[in-house]
């Protein structure tokens, strides 16, 4: 019995079972968890998604999204929890809470900055997304559909960027061949991801890149989104992702960041090229990832936080050099 298989014949043997999105979720977490909470419900189960900051616009044409809730009653009971790529348990949020009293937690995660935590643990740093991971567990429980097969392409052409990064393997091409196969439109999920933007998120943008700083040695490359910037565009802040991945395409660029400006803080997105470690810049702030891709909330006026932040890029920059 394969891993993937052992976690579906665990979760059919749970009658109601919830499942995490980490917080500020993106395309992968969300559609790997639509996606099997959609194999569970097809074989008579009860499932139930949730997100801590409900659903970013850009994912909400996913089969099943306007199902996710973001509240669930204190006393509702589970027989397990499905932790979607969160390195710690709370990585989900104030949601989190929500699990303590389902007897069995399932750790699925592709972060090299997981805990290891939960009764039963699919881990893999190999994985290109947790998309790769997940999608044989719906194999394992029921033919692919083409909702199933949409969310979870959803999952690899996002997190992958669309196939560019060093991540993806032979396997992940593999994967996405099978959810084409079961249904899934590449040219639908690209269009409805990136193609169907807002004007504000347009606006927003062009402010960003305004407030676009370098250092000195063109290495690393940041800007910010504060709440005066929405309030001047109209925009969300959901709507500023995909920024920190422009600046990431910036000729001779290593570290690419995107300050956001929350109430509950800065959140600081972190992409880097290949040699650099971005999870464990992201690590020294308590926040986590994977080496392309990492981020982390800081508390103190954003100026701070910049500065700070560059300086633990410089030394994870110089720590590289020097190995």
């Amino acid at each position: 019995m394969t891993p993937a298989e052992r976690v579906a014949e665990t979760l059919l043997g749970r009658p109601k079972v919830l499942l995490l999105n980490h917080v500020s979720p993106d395309g992968d977490c969300l559609g790997s968890t639509l996606a099997l909470a959609r194999a569970l419900r097809a074989r008579g189960g009860q499932a139930v998604v949730a997100s801590n900051d409900g659903v970013p616009a850009m994912y909400r044409f996913l089969p099943g999204a306007d199902q996710i809730v973001s509240e669930i009653l204190p006393d509702e009971p589970f027989d397990a929890a499905v932790f979607m790529e969160c390195s710690t348990p709370d990585r989900a949020g104030a949601l989190a809470a929500r699990a303590v009293g389902a007897p069995l937690w399932i750790n699925i995660d592709h972060h090299v900055s997981n805990g290891g935590y939960g009764d039963l643990i699919l881990y893999d740093p190999a994985a290109a997304a947790v998309a790769e991971l997940v999608t044989p567990i719906v194999q394992a429980l029921g033919p692919l559909d083409p909702g199933g097969a949409t969310c979870l392409l959803t999952a690899l052409l996002t997190d992958t960027g669309s196939f560019r990064y060093a991540s993806v393997t032979p396997r992940t091409l593999r994967i996405a061949a099978e959810l084409v196969a079961a249904g899934a439109s590449p040219a639908d999920v690209y269009t409805q991801v990136y193609e169907n933007r807002p004007v504000g998120a347009l606006r927003l943008l062009g402010l960003a890149l305004g407030r676009l700083t370098m250092s000195p040695d063109g290495r690393v490359a940041w800007t910010a989104v504060t709440q005066e910037m929405l309030r001047e565009t109209g925009a969300a802040m959901e709507e500023s992702e995909g920024i920190v991945g422009m600046l990431r395409a910036i000729g001779g660029v290593q570290v690419a960041l995107l300050f956001k400006e929350e109430p509950d803080g800065i959140h600081v997105s972190l992409r880097g090229r290949p040699g650099v470690r971005a999870n464990v810049i992201a690590e020294a702030f308590g926040g986590g990832g994977h080496a392309a891709a990492a981020g982390f909330t800081a508390a103190g006026p954003l100026p701070d936080v910049v500065r700070r932040t560059l300086e633990a890029v410089e030394r994870e920059l110089s720590a590289r050099a020097a190995s």
